[in-house]
């Protein structure tokens, strides 16, 4: 049963689009990505489906609950991460989770038992007397999503939790989130980070506002409609000097760390092959499989075309 229901949806800043025609449904029980660069629209797509915005065309129901009717009543089915810490910087991480507690109308005894179940999942419990903004970036984070969990939402909203967060604590945070989802939780996150969309059941890739795909994430590497050849040579920067021929149909030519990566629609490693070696080039070539972030590249590159 879909938890998250959007029709037609769409949303103007006086001329600019930031969201055109989108048409999504997230299933109970799912951890769904918004993937997407800057300024793509991943946030004000949130923040709609939170009923901070109105959207300018379109039907957007969360739990149940038409958004654009009803905003404020969905806002108490659900948790919610802005991208910049929200919470009472000069109160400390007991205080911010008592004024949450009231806010919610959060029995006592409630209130304690998931208290103490959240803090020791994020481990923050020996952090409790400590002012917010003395909190590292990582803590911040785990602080914000306990406290909007304390009331047990049907669905929590992410928006790009891990920016700026160091490596360790954005380990933690996934393995915080997987808990969550083995729980029943769904959860929709926004991130720029391709690494997080294979984390995720299935991933929505927004590009200027548009939704250009839907799927997960092995099938979006199977759609994948390139072909990647891996090249190894002492001579990279000679190679992408190069003018390859028309017949060898190469799209792209760019670094993958110490080797190059040539993008073809058309499979010709021997042709390839004989070219280089014309070149007086030396080097070693193999067939790679496609990333997450070559599959992304590829719908921006189709969406252009």
């Amino acid at each position: 049963m879909p938890i998250i229901e959007v029709q037609g949806l769409s949303k103007k800043f006086k001329t600019v689009s930031a969201l055109q025609n989108l048409n999504l449904d997230v299933q109970t029980g799912e951890i769904f990505g918004i993937i997407g660069p800057d300024g793509a629209g991943k946030t004000t797509f949130l923040r709609i489906l939170t009923g901070v915005l109105v959207p300018s065309s379109g039907k957007v129901n969360v739990c149940n609950v038409d958004v654009v009717r009803s905003p404020d009543f969905v806002k108490s089915k659900i948790g919610v991460v802005p991208q910049t810490f929200s919470l009472y910087p000069d109160l400390t991480v007991e205080e911010n989770l008592n004024f949450f507690r009231k806010m919610y109308l959060i029995a006592e005894s409630d209130f304690i038992k998931r208290k103490e179940r959240l803090l020791k999942i994020t481990r923050l419990g020996q952090f409790l007397n400590r002012r917010a903004d003395q909190l590292s970036g990582g803590m911040q984070k785990k602080l914000a999503l306990i406290a909007c969990l304390l009331h047990t939402p049907e669905l929590l909203l992410l928006d790009e939790p891990t920016t700026g967060v160091d490596p360790i604590s954005r380990r933690e945070l996934w393995d915080f989130l997987y808990d969550l989802y083995g729980q029943g939780t769904t959860i929709i996150i926004s991130t720029p980070y391709m690494d997080e969309a294979e984390r995720c059941s299935r991933v929505g890739f927004l590009y200027r506002g548009e939704l250009l795909s839907v799927d997960t994430p092995s099938k979006v590497r199977e759609k994948y409609p390139y072909k990647i050849l891996e090249i190894k040579s002492k001579n990279n920067d000679l190679i992408r000097s190069l003018k390859f021929p028309m017949n060898l149909r190469v799209i792209d030519l760019r670094p993958a760390g110490q080797f190059l990566h040539l993008i073809t629609d058309q499979y010709q490693p021997q042709a390839t092959t004989d070219f280089l070696r014309e070149q007086h080039v030396e080097f070693e070539m193999n067939l790679v499989e496609p990333t997450f972030e070559d599959a992304f590249i590829a719908l921006i590159r189709q969406k252009k075309d």
